[in-house]
């Protein structure tokens, strides 16, 4: 083999049904799989845990199957199963996320995914029922096949699952708040908004981007026509090129920090093979959430509510193994850096989270620095309005970043978040989650309970196989 043979990008070969994709990082996990053979992450674990499923729920599902009311006992342990697995497959990948040290990000999280798992049920229902029924709820994830700058997107989506449903009722059985049956017919509530929302958007009978190999390739070609048409060429080393992944960084960073140090304000799409042999990332960067109280340093700085980047890479250039769009809505590749890769780049920008994509300006890369200046100019501003935070209101407002954000896109759609705000009292605190507010600081659970069962895997107990699917939140005592 000729030096320039080995050279060539191999990442075509991921697609390949007998392919198992390449190791991203050594561990490997076990969860409710005790023993047997570890799973791994990527390609190879999405096919362990299809092996091991009980149903059909993680193969290719049907509209049929998704407008029927409640999964089985089986689907439920299979789902249980899966993002348990997909959450820990995420999670060790999120060591390169941007941290700024000011939150206390563990202690909100784990407040939020309670709060979820209590009070989303009564909203997604009402949010179904609002929206005109589940064909409604997959109309609103359909939507975003042709829109950028939106958050009904992968992380949002994933998240009414995985956070609420899974990290919820986990966090809960750990801290023996409730029993492995409690709160089925809840759980079923939570998992078939998150499936109708994801298979409508999807189409392809999937609803995760693991399930096709990390590919999250939502949005039809003639809208992607309209897009790449407007990507400027950019040579690695070039100012331009430099300005482009500036404005990236930078923009990336003040998402982060908007939205409390989480991936809720990023959302990446694709990789789309363009005809040239590229690739095509569309990149949503949310600089400017407007539901949240501290975003008026963002709103101040003239910040649009998004900027969304067409990024064109070059797989030859980087001789890329692996790409992946992971259902966190990051890409991730092999080779790790792609920024030298990058050869093309456009930057959109969207007013508000409702603006008509036909008002959706183009920015010249030429014309970022001014919009570069501004972020800069929120992101110091947001530092240190932070910084000002006590603990406690830290711990709150992250915990509304999660329990509130991560359903809101699709209130928004559905014309249910007034009525939430009015009706359902969106943004109080359940009672029972404001007491636990005293109990994660206790022999450490958010630091070492909450690691080691969450993020493990460990505490995703099964329901019973004869288990009712009616049961609510009643148990025997």
């Amino acid at each position: 083999m000729t030096t320039t043979e080995s050279k060539r990008s191999t990442f075509r070969q991921r697609y390949e049904q007998a392919d198992d994709g390449l190791r991203f990082q050594d561990l490997t996990y076990t969860g409710n799989f005790v023993g047997m053979e570890p799973v791994t992450d990527g390609i190879k674990g999405d096919k362990m845990l299809r092996e091991r499923a009980k149903s059909q729920v993680l193969e290719r599902v049907s509209k049929d199957d998704v407008l029927r009311g409640q999964f089985t006992i089986d689907e439920l342990n299979d789902l249980n199963n899966y993002l348990a697995w997909n959450i820990w497959d995420v999670l060790v990948m999120r060591a390169t996320e941007g941290v700024s040290g000011m939150i206390p990000r563990q202690e909100y999280e784990i407040l939020a995914f309670m709060h979820e798992f209590y009070r989303w049920p009564e909203l997604l229902r009402m949010t179904t029922d609002e929206a005109g029924g589940p064909q409604a709820v997959m109309d609103i994830g359909a939507s975003a096949r042709r829109e950028i700058g939106t958050k009904v997107n992968a992380v949002h989506d994933w998240c009414i699952g995985a956070v609420g449903f899974g990290m919820g009722r986990c966090g809960l059985l750990a801290l023996e708040a409730i029993g492995p049956d409690d709160y089925i017919e809840e759980s079923n509530e939570i998992l078939k908004f998150m499936q109708r929302i994801l298979w409508g958007k999807r189409q392809d009978g999937y609803i995760l981007n693991s399930q096709d190999r990390y590919r999250c390739r939502i949005h039809e070609d003639d809208f992607l026509a309209t897009l790449t048409a407007q990507v400027e060429p950019l040579e690695p080393g070039s100012p331009k090129h430099a300005a482009f992944t500036q404005f990236n960084a930078a923009a990336e960073l003040l998402s982060f920090l908007d939205h409390y140090d989480c991936r809720l304000g990023l959302g990446d799409t694709g990789p789309y093979e363009l005809p040239d042999g590229n690739l095509l990332i569309l990149r949503d960067l949310f600089v400017n959430e407007e539901v949240f109280h501290w975003s008026d340093v963002c709103d101040d700085a003239g910040l649009p509510h998004v900027y969304s980047l067409a990024i064109v890479i070059d797989p030859e250039k980087m001789s890329l193994a692996e790409i992946r769009v992971n259902d966190i809505s990051t890409t991730f590749t092999r080779p790790k850096n792609y920024i030298d890769a990058i050869v093309g780049g456009a930057v959109f920008s969207r007013e508000k989270w409702n603006t008509p994509m036909g008002q959706v300006a183009n920015i010249p890369i030429d014309d970022l620095a001014d919009h570069l200046e501004r972020v800069r100019t929120a992101t110091f501003k947001l530092y240190s309005k932070t910084a000002r935070m006590c603990r406690r209101d830290l711990i709150w407002n992250g915990q509304y970043v999660y329990y509130v954000d991560m359903i809101l896109p699709h209130m928004r759609l559905a014309g249910s978040y007034e009525k939430a705000c009015r009706d359902y009292d969106l943004w109080e605190i359940d009672q029972r989650v404001a007491n636990y507010y005293y109990d994660i600081t206790k022999r450490g659970f958010a630091q070492e309970t909450v690691p080691s069962k969450i993020f493990s895997g460990a505490g995703y107990l099964p329901f019973s196989d004869n288990a009712d699917r009616r049961r609510s939140k009643y148990r025997w005592l």
